[in-house]
């Protein structure tokens, strides 16, 4: 693959602001009004500044330069040419040029230009308004201060499809630094009549000189040499004579020569003289143009300068009568700037001591804004903490009153279950029936615990009485009728159960001759630790608004246990269980007073031991336990 071509170039490229406008009113006058532009101020622009029209663009062009001055040079006598094109034509004819410049790497095809550096240049002009030109960073380092311009910066603008950032410039200029006389590029072109009657001038000149050497050159050419069979028929004075012809044709031929080496440099030098008249007379157009611009310039300066002296001239005439009266009024305005400063020194000595009372009552006003502030802060802490205090007892004498109120409604309902006498047969019936209303109780163990109470408050909730845990007769009755076909199953596997049962019991053995039976003596229970264990409950304590934990544990009939209140000592309780289970014993309580105080008691305890359960009286509550 054959690698690129690059290399650095300044690029200048053009477009025409409006061209779809200026098109749509006059297609073919727009079209030859662009080719004049081009032949009459671009291209003489890029002649002069050694640049190279690499392509149109439609209604732009792409040119390139070796160095940033030559582009932004060329770029600025463009614009001021078409600026001054302008200044006569109508908003219909007036065709105007945006230009961006830009200094990059550029890829050579041919003789196009290709590159990221290209498109910069394009996206510069974009950005540039009518008339103007627009230049990135690279260019304005590159320049610097070599060209009477300006630079206004224009940070850096979103260019379309560029990535990465580019700082550009608006160029300004003085239109009178850059004005350039109107020379066509085709001047010295075919292209032209201007340039075809110039080179037919040329041409003539240099055809006249040729003929005149030519004519020159038939009237001096030699004789041909004589034959050597004719010298010998010659004469000794012919000889001579022959001679002295060659000598002569010898000179005439060098005299020829030299003619012609003479018109041949003349005609160079007629060329080059006609070449440096048309450059002496640009030369002397611009310097004359340059005179009559810098005359024209001089001339207002001088009638400035005249009109100026006629006013200094009537301003030196009332100068002397004013100034007496303007002393007089500077002693006058001296003296009454003395009053001022006076007036002045006490308006702020006033106003100092004005401020001074402000601030210091503005200090006393803010210390009893504070303090009132403080004052009222601490009232109203003071209601907020006694309605806090006030809600908190309300709530306390209710949490009192709800728990005595459902302490006094529990003990009479177990003062009522108590009176029904129930025997653990009847009570395993009672937790058949409430498992097989969907209320499981975990077995049928003949002992109300924790579980089966709270199964009965359920129930007892599901038919519309106060959920107590605790059974009375209507209740017992209920239960049973309404569970009464499990009731029947149940005891028919009971009553199964028994038989079989009877069946297989044996004869008892005799006695043993050792153990006398003494009569009127008790027989001892089965197990001197059948109530041993842990038991758990809680019970509600008056004035404390909760329920407190309970714990005994039994070993061998005898059971000591706590009862923990927040707030207070732990109290110890001392029991003693009877192989019927009868219980007796003491506690030493912390209970809290009136007050929120913690008050130590002493109480006896009575109860029974049924199965799993212990069923304390302490003072006028019963305290169910279960292990």
């Amino acid at each position: 693959m054959a690698r690129q071509q690059r290399r650095l170039a300044a690029i200048l490229v053009m477009d025409v602001v409006g061209s779809s406008r200026l098109m749509g009113r006059d297609e073919s006058g727009t079209v030859a009004r662009l080719r004049d532009h081009r032949i009459n101020r671009l291209e003489p622009a890029l002649l002069r500044h050694d640049g190279r029209l690499v392509k149109l663009m439609g209604d732009g062009a792409l040119a390139e330069f070796t160095s940033a001055l030559d582009a932004l040079s060329a770029a600025i006598e463009f614009q001021q040419a078409m600026a001054d094109a302008n200044r006569d034509a109508s908003e219909n004819t007036a065709i105007i040029f945006r230009v961006g410049v830009h200094v990059g790497d550029v890829l050579i095809e041919e003789d196009d230009l290709l590159g990221d550096d290209v498109n910069i240049a394009k996206r510069l002009e974009e950005q540039a308004p009518g008339g103007s030109v627009v230049v990135s960073g690279t260019v304005r380092h590159a320049v610097g201060d070599r060209l009477k311009v300006g630079f206004a910066d224009l940070g850096n603008p979103s260019l379309k499809n560029i990535e990465r950032p580019v700082q550009a410039y608006r160029v300004t200029w003085d239109a009178e630094d850059w004005r350039v006389p109107l020379v066509p590029a085709g001047a010295f072109s075919m292209k032209t009549q201007r340039g075809r009657k110039r080179l037919g001038l040329s041409l003539a000149a240099l055809a006249g000189i040729v003929i005149a050497a030519g004519f020159a050159y038939m009237a001096l050419a030699p004789l041909p040499p004589p034959t050597i069979a004719q010298l010998r028929d010659l004469k000794a004075e012919d000889l001579e004579r022959l001679l002295t012809e060659r000598r002569a044709a010898d000179a005439a031929a060098a005299e020829k020569k030299h003619i012609e080496d003479e018109a041949r440099r003349k005609a160079d030098d007629e060329a080059a003289a006609v070449r440096q008249a048309n450059a002496d007379l640009e030369k002397a157009r611009q310097d004359r143009q340059k005179a009559e611009a810098d005359l024209a310039k001089l001339k207002a300066d001088m009638e400035a300068r005249r009109q100026a002296t006629a006013a200094d001239q009537r301003q030196l005439a009332d100068s002397a009568a004013q100034r007496s009266a303007e002393e007089a009024a500077h002693r006058q305005a001296e003296v009454e700037m003395a009053a001022l400063r006076l007036i002045e020194e006490e308006a702020r000595r006033k106003a100092a001591e004005e401020a001074e009372n402000k601030r210091q009552a503005d200090e006393a006003l803010a210390l009893a804004q504070a303090a009132r502030q403080k004052a009222d802060e601490e009232a109203a802490a003071r209601r907020q903490a006694e309605e806090k205090v006030e809600a908190t007892a309300q709530q306390r004498a209710q949490a009192e009153a709800a728990v005595a109120a459902a302490l006094k409604q529990r003990t009479e309902a177990g003062a009522v279950e108590s009176a029904l006498r129930l025997a653990p047969a009847d009570r395993q019936r009672l937790q058949v029936a409430l498992t097989s209303l969907g209320f499981d109780t975990r077995g049928a163990d003949g002992t109300f615990g924790p579980r089966s109470r709270e199964m009965i408050a359920s129930w007892q909730k599901k038919i519309g009485t106060p959920s107590t845990g605790f059974l009375t007769r209507s209740q017992q009755e209920a239960l049973l009728r309404e569970a009464a076909p499990a009731l029947s199953k149940y005891d028919e596997k009971r009553k199964a159960e028994e038989e079989a049962r009877t069946r297989a019991v044996v004869a008892p053995p005799a006695p043993a001759p050792s153990s006398p039976i003494v009569a009127g003596a008790a027989s001892a229970p089965a197990s001197a630790g059948a109530f041993d264990g842990i038991y758990n409950g809680n019970v509600p304590i008056s004035g404390g608004g909760a329920l407190r934990p309970v714990r005994i544990e039994v070993v061998n009939g005898k059971g000591t246990g706590t009862m923990r209140v927040p707030g207070c000592d732990v109290g110890q309780i001392t029991i003693t269980i009877t192989p019927q289970g009868d219980v007796s014993g003491t506690s030493e309580l912390t209970t809290i007073g009136t007050g929120g105080t913690c008050r130590k008691g002493s109480f006896e305890l009575k109860g029974t031991a049924m199965g799993r359960e212990l069923r304390l009286r302490l003072g006028g509550s019963t305290i169910y336990l279960t292990r």
